[in-house]
C-alpha cells in the first residue's frame, strides 16, 4: 500500500543540469508541501532549495536517500508562481533550482530579519526652548525621518545632544522596524477620465469581469494618461479582493509611479534591489501573507508571491531592461504574458514606442491594441528641432558639444524659471584617455574596453567590471606627459552647461550620482520640488518621468547608438529619442525638443521626431525579415567564456559541431569571438542560431540537448541565452 512507502520530496537546488534531487521526508516534516524552502545535505555541504514535488513512492533500487534537515518557516511559493517558474526554467533552459535561486531573494531563503533602527524626526513648528547648539543641530537635520546614527554624523554632535532634544520635544525618537523609503509627493488624480482613457478602462474591465486572459498593447503617446487608466483598473481589481502587479524597467522609475499609486491605495509595496536584505525579506513576507494589494517594481517583482493576482501591467514594455543578462536569462515582459495566461487574467503592455515584437504581434492580431493619441494635461506634443552638428561645428569653427540654439534655449528656461532635461547616454567626463605622442589608449586590464575618466574623483574607471586606477601623470607606454581626454560624458556636459548658462541650477543623473541607496528617489524628489532647473543624465532621464514644469528637452549625440554593431541599434535609438522628447510640455506651457546629431536625417531620429512610427516600424520589420532576425524569427545565443583564450576557442569549436548537427534549416553563425571578446578577466566566444520562429528555436534546443547539456569543461563555462537582447 502507498501508506507503507516512504514520503519523498524532490528538491530543486541551485546547480545546473538537473531539476531536482530526491530526499526522505522525516516524520516531523510530514506536512511538507510543494513550494516550501528546505535545508538539505548536498555532498559535504548543506544547501537551501525548494520542494518541487512530494509524495509516497519507492526509492530507486540500491540508492540510500538522505533526509530533509529543516524547513524555512513561512516561506512557500504560491502554486501559480510555481507553475510560472517551471515553465520559465524549461523555456530559458536552466535548471529549476537555478531559476528559484535567481528570483527568490537570498534574504528570504536565508531567513534574514529586518533590522530594528532608531529613527529621529524633527517636530514641525516646534516653539520650545533650545540651547544655541541645539538650535544649530536642528537646522542641520532634514525634515524627514533619519536614522539616529546618520543624524549624529550629519549634525556632528553627540548622541546625548540628540536625546536631550528628544526630551525637550524638538525631536521624536522612533524604534522603527518599517521599510525605509524616500517617497515623492504627488497631486490627487481623482478626476474624470477622457473618452480615450474611459474606452481603455471599459475594454479591460470587461476581461476582468469575465475572468478572461487577454494581452492588450496600450499604445499611447507620451503624456496621454496611461497611468490614470492603470489606477482606475487597479481600483476595480483590488475591490474584488485580488492583487495588482505593475512592472517597470528600472529602479529609477519606481518612486514617481509608486507615489501616484500610494495616493489612491494604502497597501502598496515597491519591489526592487535597492532595499536592505532585511527589508526585502519583510516585503516578501508582507506580500505572501496577503497584506499587500499592489506590488510595483522592476523585473524581479514578477516573482512576488502574491496569493491571487488579478491584473498585470508592464509599463514601458519596450525597454531592454526587462531582459535578465545572467542566469536565469528570462524576459520579464514575455513571462508576464505567460503568467497572465496561466492565471486567466488580462495583461496590459503600456508604451509610447512599442518593441518590434509587440508591434508585430499587434499587427497580426495576437495582441489587442488600445490607442491613446491625445495629451489631456499637456496639450500638443513638443515642437522638435534637429541640429546638424557637422554644420554647427563648422559654424563655431571648433568641435562643439552644445549647439548655440540649445544653449540659448537653456538660458530661456533659466530666465522663465522653468525646467529642462538634457540627455547624453554616456557617463563620466571622457570615455577615452590616450597619449598624443605615441597613441597609447588607457584600457581596462580585465576588459577589452577603454577606461572612462571621472574628473571629480580623478580616476579612470571601467564601466563593465568596476576596475579603477588614478589618472597617471605620464603615459604608461612612452612616459611622456601627453595624455589627453577625448569625447564627452555627462560629468563634462554638466560642467559645460554650468559655464555657458550661469545661474542654471543643475542636477546630474547617472549611475555615479544615484548609485547610493534610494539615490534615484532623492534626486527625483529634489527635481520635483524645484530645487534644480535642469537635469542632465543618461537614459535614466529618458522614460517614464512626469514633470509638468519641464518645457525643454535636449538630446546630445542622438545618433551615437546607431554605431553599435547590434541589429536592435535603430530600434533603441528611435525609442530613446521619442521617449525623451515626450518629457517636455506635459504641463500648461508648451514644450520644445532640440536634438543634436551628426547624422541628422537618420531614419530612427527623423521618424521619432516627425511622428512617423508606422514608417519606422514597417521599414525595420521588413529589414529584420530579410535577415531573419526577431520578430521575423527566433534567436538563440550560445556564449563560452574562460580565463584561457585557447581553451575557450577549442570548447566553442567542439560544441559548434553539435550545433551544426542539430540544425534542420536553422542558420548557425559562428562560433566567433564575441563583440566584447575579453570581459571581466574572461575570454569570450559566441554563436548565434537563427530559426524560423521561437517555437522552431525551442525545437532546435530539444535536438541539441537531447544527449545532455553543453557541459562546462577545462575551465570554460557555457551559457544558452534564449531570445537574447545583447549580442556583444
Amino acid at each position: 500500500m502507498s501508506d507503507d512507502l516512504p514520503l519523498i520530496a524532490d528538491v530543486a537546488l541551485d546547480v545546473p543540469g538537473r531539476d531536482a534531487y530526491s530526499y526522505l521526508v522525516p516524520p516531523e516534516l510530514a506536512d511538507l508541501a510543494v513550494g516550501e524552502c528546505v535545508l538539505v545535505p548536498f555532498g559535504p555541504r548543506r544547501e537551501r532549495g525548494f520542494v518541487a514535488a512530494v509524495g509516497r513512492r519507492a526509492p530507486p533500487d540500491g540508492v540510500t536517500l538522505k533526509a530533509v534537515l529543516d524547513r524555512r518557516a513561512g516561506v512557500r511559493l504560491p502554486p501559480a508562481l510555481m507553475d510560472l517558474i517551471r515553465w520559465a526554467a524549461s523555456y530559458y533552459r536552466c535548471s529549476l533550482g537555478e531559476f528559484f535561486a535567481g528570483v527568490v531573494p537570498a534574504p528570504v531563503r536565508e531567513g534574514t530579519a529586518i533590522k530594528r533602527e532608531r529613527m529621529l524626526r524633527p517636530v514641525p513648528g516646534f516653539a520650545g526652548t533650545l540651547t544655541a547648539r541645539q538650535q544649530e543641530v536642528l537646522k542641520l537635520l532634514p525634515p524627514d525621518a533619519i536614522p539616529f546614527a546618520d543624524a549624529r554624523r550629519r549634525a556632528n554632535c553627540t548622541g546625548q545632544t540628540l536625546e536631550r532634544m528628544v526630551t525637550a520635544g524638538a525631536l521624536v525618537l522612533d524604534e522603527n522596524q518599517d521599510i525605509q523609503e524616500t517617497r515623492l509627493d504627488v497631486k490627487d488624480e481623482r478626476f474624470a477620465l477622457t473618452d480615450e482613457q474611459q474606452a481603455v478602462v471599459t475594454t479591460v474591465a470587461q476581461a476582468l469581469d469575465e475572468a478572461r486572459h487577454e494581452t492588450y498593447l496600450l499604445y499611447g503617446v507620451t503624456g496621454s494618461g496611461k497611468t490614470l487608466a492603470y489606477l482606475e483598473l487597479a481600483e476595480k481589481v483590488i475591490a474584488s479582493g485580488k492583487q495588482v502587479l505593475v512592472l517597470l524597467p528600472e529602479i529609477g522609475l519606481t518612486p514617481q509611479l509608486a507615489a501616484r499609486f500610494r495616493r489612491r491605495f494604502e497597501r502598496v509595496v515597491v519591489w526592487h534591489s535597492g532595499f536592505t536584505a532585511g527589508e526585502r525579506a519583510e516585503q516578501w513576507r508582507q506580500v505572501a501573507q496577503g497584506e499587500v494589494d499592489l506590488v510595483i517594481g522592476a523585473r524581479s517583482a514578477l516573482f512576488a508571491p502574491m496569493p491571487a493576482p488579478g491584473l498585470i501591467v508592464v509599463d514601458e514594455e519596450h525597454d531592454s531592461s526587462y531582459k535578465q543578462d545572467s542566469t536565469p536569462r528570462y524576459q520579464a515582459r514575455d513571462l508576464a504574458i505567460v503568467y497572465a495566461r496561466q492565471l486567466s487574467v488580462p495583461v496590459i503592455l503600456g508604451t509610447a514606442t512599442p518593441s518590434l515584437e509587440s508591434y508585430q504581434n499587434a499587427r497580426t492580431g495576437r495582441y489587442t491594441v488600445l490607442t491613446m493619441r491625445d495629451r489631456p494635461a499637456g496639450g500638443a506634443l513638443p515642437t522638435p528641432t534637429v541640429i546638424d552638428m557637422g554644420e554647427e561645428c563648422r559654424r563655431q569653427k571648433r568641435h562643439a558639444v552644445l549647439s548655440e540654439e540649445l544653449v540659448e534655449a537653456l538660458r530661456v528656461v533659466r530666465d522663465r524659471k522653468e525646467q529642462a532635461i538634457v540627455l547624453l547616454n554616456r557617463r563620466g567626463w571622457s570615455p577615452v584617455v590616450s597619449c598624443m605622442g605615441c597613441g597609447h589608449a588607457m584600457k581596462c586590464p580585465q576588459c577589452d574596453v577603454s577606461l572612462t575618466y571621472h574628473k571629480g574623483q580623478d580616476l579612470l574607471r571601467c564601466h563593465y567590471c568596476g576596475h579603477f586606477v588614478p589618472l597617471p601623470r605620464l603615459c604608461p607606454a612612452c612616459e611622456q606627459p601627453d595624455l589627453s581626454t577625448k569625447g564627452v560624458g555627462t560629468e563634462q556636459l554638466t560642467a559645460q552647461i554650468s559655464e555657458l548658462v550661469p545661474g542654471l541650477r543643475l542636477l546630474r543623473v547617472d549611475a555615479d550620482t544615484v548609485g547610493s541607496r534610494q539615490g534615484h528617489a532623492r534626486v527625483l524628489k529634489a527635481f520635483s520640488k524645484g530645487e534644480a532647473d535642469c537635469m542632465v543624465g543618461t537614459q535614466m532621464v529618458a522614460k517614464g518621468l512626469d514633470f509638468p514644469r519641464v518645457t525643454l528637452v535636449g538630446v546630445v549625440a542622438a545618433d551615437h547608438g546607431l554605431s553599435i554593431p547590434d541589429f536592435r541599434a535603430s530600434e533603441r535609438t528611435y525609442q530613446l529619442v521619442a521617449q525623451v522628447a515626450g518629457r517636455a510640455g506635459r504641463g500648461e506651457r508648451p514644450g520644445r525638443v532640440i536634438v543634436q546629431a551628426f547624422d541628422a536625417e537618420a531614419p530612427p531620429i527623423a521618424c521619432a521626431l516627425r511622428g512617423r512610427p508606422k514608417t519606422f516600424y514597417t521599414a525595420e520589420i521588413d529589414l529584420r525579415s530579410e535577415y531573419g532576425y526577431p520578430p521575423a524569427g527566433g534567436l538563440l545565443r550560445i556564449l563560452w567564456r574562460g580565463e584561457d583564450a585557447a581553451r575557450v576557442q577549442a570548447v566553442a569549436e567542439e560544441h559548434s559541431q553539435r550545433l551544426q548537427a542539430a540544425a534542420q534549416g536553422e542558420v548557425v553563425l559562428g562560433p566567433t569571438p564575441a563583440g566584447l571578446a575579453f570581459l571581466k578577466g574572461q575570454h569570450r566566444w559566441h554563436a548565434l542560431v537563427k530559426a524560423a520562429s521561437r517555437g522552431a528555436a525551442q525545437q532546435f534546443l530539444d535536438r541539441l540537448l537531447a544527449d545532455g547539456p553543453l557541459k562546462a569543461k577545462r575551465g570554460v563555462k557555457v551559457a544558452v541565452d534564449v531570445d537574447p537582447y545583447a549580442i556583444s
